[in-house]
């Protein structure tokens, strides 16, 4: 059987359940894209009676790890400990609040993140490593 672009093919579709589509793209012997002739969705193909091979065992392909050893996620936690930043021990814990002023080193109490520590400072800006990771924050604002 020949699955060209614009031929009818059987497979599910997820919005209203129809069987019925009709090819609307292809990379070389896999099928792409169908329309539902019921709902007009657009989709993947999920095939359910004849496809092409192409289809019906998909090529798995590996994703190379990393360079550097250990594996991190996109968003990797920051810790509390920062290098080059020190903190000083004698200044007090802080109360976050966006009209103060802070400096680099300082340890801040925010009423959502908890405790953390300065670590950077832009312009109207501070970026502060918490438990629960690096955030970016206002201060300084009039």
């Amino acid at each position: 059987m020949a699955f060209e672009v614009g031929t009818d093919i059987e497979g599910m579709c997820s919005s209203c359940g129809d069987v019925w589509h009709v090819i609307v793209a292809k990379v070389g012997d896999k099928i792409t894209k169908v329309q539902c002739k019921q709902c007009g969705k657009q989709h993947r193909l999920k095939p359910t009676g004849d496809a092409p091979e192409a289809n019906l065992k998909p090529v798995k392909r590996k994703v190379a790890a990393p360079s550097g050893g250990a594996k991190r996620s996109s968003r990797a936690r920051a810790s509390t400990s920062t290098p080059g930043v020190v903190i000083d021990p004698n200044k007090p814990l802080r109360p976050y609040s966006m009209r103060e002023r802070f400096e680099v080193g300082e340890q801040i109490d925010h009423s959502k993140f908890g405790k953390g520590v300065v670590y950077a400072l832009a312009e109207n800006k501070i970026r502060v490593n918490f438990d629960a990771g690096a955030k970016v924050l206002l201060h300084d604002k009039k």
